[in-house]
């Protein structure tokens, strides 16, 4: 079975922590996430990587598209933006070839 990953802020992962998630990386104020992240993505053992907005802002725009382009694993960013909500329909869609918002 494929592991469910967390990156981000201290803040950000307390919740998944409690929620039982196992794969937590909490990153420094000023860390670059890139290298962490990507060694997620090398890892056959992950299926989903969640992180945050913020994290992926820190991130230089090819990698951030490219890691949001995955579909193994799936890359799930939460935002509290209306935008993100486009960026999960543009997943699901090419993930199950479904637009479940259409």
């Amino acid at each position: 079975m494929l592991e469910v990953a967390v990156i981000g802020s201290s803040e950000f992962v307390l919740g998944f922590q409690l929620a039982g998630v196992k794969r937590i990386i909490e990153l420094e104020e000023k860390e670059n996430p890139e290298k962490k992240i990507m060694e997620l993505k090398q890892d056959p053992a992950i299926g989903i990587i969640i992180t945050d907005a913020r994290t992926m802002e820190k991130l230089n725009e090819y990698r951030r598209e490219e890691i949001q382009a995955s579909v193994k694993p799936v890359v799930v960013v939460l935002s509290i933006e209306a935008e993100a909500q486009d960026a999960l329909r543009k997943m699901i869609l090419k993930s199950i070839g479904v637009d479940l918002w259409g």
